[in-house]
Parts: C-alpha cells; structure tokens; sequence
C-alpha cells in the first residue's frame, strides 16, 4: 500500500469493510452524525536512537588517570505524537511490532551519578537520556455507517493513507559514554 490523499471533500471510495484484528476502531462525531473512524498503522522503517538529556564533558590533560564523576542535573520527557489515528493505539502498535520496551511517554531522572576512569591527555563525553526509536509509519484510516459497535459494519470508505513520523522511547534509561 503506497500513501495517498486523505479526502477532505468526502467520505473517500466505499471500500470492502475490513475485518482483520490490525484495524483499530473509534467512535467519531461528523457534526453530530457518529461513524467509526478505523485506522491501520504499518511500520515503514525503525532506527535505533539516543535521546539525551543531560551531557557532561571531561577533559584529563594530566599524565595521569584521573576518577570523574557523571551526575544528571536536568530532565526532559519525551513522548509519542501523531497527527492522524490514536497515540495509545499507535503506542501499542509500535511494542507489538517494534519493541515491547516501547512506552507512551518517558521522563528522564535527576540526580543519577556514573563514575569512571578518564586515561591520560584524553576527554570523555557522558550523555544521559533514554533508549529511542525514530519511527516512519502510514496510516490508513477508513470510514464505517452506521456507527454501531459490534455490529457489522455496512458501509466503509477509504479516507487514504498518510505518512507520520514520532520518536518512540523505552523504558531503558542511563548514561552513554564515548571517547572524544
């Protein structure tokens, strides 16, 4: 399925009523008319990533190793965002298919210290954050008359696929140290 045009000017082509589980249906107002309002997420690419909070820098310009000391000082939250579709639902979405680490929203701690040797003429970076991914997802959203759970549904109409982009945090959080 390759993205399409959400239709702003009607329901969309009527389209067979999907019944596959991947489907994710809402209850929706058009005016004061209720539809269900279905919406069938697909990962389109995943990549592992770093959300850093706090960083620190040590530089050791001794002949000598030196014992540093990291410590987080500042928070930041990170969160699931969508423009189409549900943010539970995408969330859910992601930890079946991405990671079961995976989690709606992620908070970084303060006060979290790491101590480590920095070597000779050397300079060590300490980043702080959370475990991420950066995720590119479609969304196909389909529209259903009448509005009645768990009845089946009559009428569906394709509104068209639309391309999203979020950062997904996990629940691994700590510090990241490198070289340099």
């Amino acid at each position: 399925m390759t993205p399409g045009i959400a239709h702003a000017d009607g329901p969309g082509p009527q389209i067979s009523c999907p019944t596959d589980p991947t489907i994710v249906w809402q209850l929706a107002f058009y005016g004061r008319t209720p539809y269900l309002a279905g919406y069938r997420y697909t990962a389109i690419s995943t990549a592992s990533t770093f959300n850093v909070s706090d960083a620190r820098v040590v530089d050791n310009a001794l002949d000598t190793p030196i014992n540093a000391t990291f410590s987080s000082s500042q928070s930041r939250t990170w969160r699931i965002s969508v423009t189409v579709g549900a943010t539970a639902e995408l969330t859910k979405y992601l930890q079946t298919n991405v990671s079961t680490q995976i989690v709606q929203e992620r908070t970084t701690a303060i006060g979290v210290n790491a101590s480590l040797v920095v070597p000779p003429h050397s300079r060590v970076t300490g980043q702080y954050g959370v475990q991420a991914y950066d995720v590119v997802y479609d969304v196909q959203t389909v529209f259903s008359w009448p509005a009645v759970v768990g009845r089946p549904r009559e009428k569906c109409f394709d509104r068209g696929t639309q391309r999203g982009t979020t950062n997904a945090p996990t629940v691994t959080e700590g510090w990241r140290f490198t070289a340099g």
